[in-house]
């Protein structure tokens, strides 16, 4: 009732009032409401007090109908809320593949990243599915894009241990050993959050278990405490034994 009493305002003029009755309704996805506060002559662009505009809230809240009604009346698809992130970044925060396809269809960069310099695929691979991850794969997104902390997909998906999504990164040629602004690699960010699987494949994927981050530390040295101990102790005698294998191969050539 009180977004209706806030559309005879907006019948005459534009006020902070209309932007806020706007967004409160696109926000609880009530579709007509919305429709009759643009009828009435609310700002499309108008920006509730913390700064969202309407589309970026209804995105968040997952009402495809609203969404769709905003655009067909000219939304700003890269309008951005006060962290910076658009319509995209927020459904792909949301883990709303639904949400994050229908903007990707109605033209949406797929490539927007939020104030923190996180993508939307480095979302998607923190919070969604698999099928999300890989469909803003296939619309281009890209694939080594880092956040500010140098983080990529591929990082954030093994700190969260999110093991198909991990694979399928690794599968569209994610870099094994691309390191975060501390050094840190997947495999280090899989061990220091004790995911065991994640680190188990990633291991089988051939990531370097003597690989130091910035403070000159392994993944062992994250996860002592925990499970996937054994497994990197494992992975670690491994490829010692490889190096000296292949350095005595070496030796005996050079002997030749």
């Amino acid at each position: 009732m009180a977004v209706r009493r806030y559309a005879v305002r907006c019948e005459h003029a534009q006020s902070q009032d209309c932007a806020t009755a706007l967004v409160a309704a696109a926000q609880r996805g009530r579709k007509e409401t919305v429709e009759l506060l643009l009828d009435r002559g609310a700002d499309l662009e108008g920006k509730s007090p913390d700064g969202a505009t309407s589309l970026v809230v209804a995105a968040s809240g997952g009402h495809k109908d609203t969404v769709e009604l905003l655009l067909d009346r000219g939304a700003d698809l890269e309008a951005k809320e006060r962290h910076g992130a658009t319509a995209l970044v927020v459904a792909a925060q949301e883990g709303n593949k639904d949400m994050v396809e229908l903007l990707l269809n109605r033209g949406a960069d797929v490539q927007a990243k939020d104030r923190y310099g996180t993508p939307a695929l480095a979302w998607a691979a923190r919070r969604c599915g698999k099928d999300t991850v890989e469909l803003l794969l296939d619309r281009g997104a890209d694939l080594e894009a880092k956040d500010r902390d140098g983080a990529t997909a591929l990082a954030w998906a093994a700190w969260r241990g999110r093991k198909d999504t991990v694979e399928l990164l690794l599968d569209r040629g994610a870099d094994l050993e691309a390191k975060n602004g501390e050094g840190a690699t997947a495999l280090a960010v899989a061990a220091s959050s004790g995911r065991q699987d994640t680190v188990e494949l990633l291991l089988d994927r051939g990531a370097d278990v003597e690989a130091k981050n910035e403070a000159g530390k392994v993944a062992l040295d994250f996860c002592a405490a925990n499970a996937c101990a054994s497994v990197l102790q494992g992975a670690e005698r491994i490829q010692r034994w490889h190096r000296r294998r292949i350095l005595a191969m070496w030796a005996d050539t050079c002997v030749m």
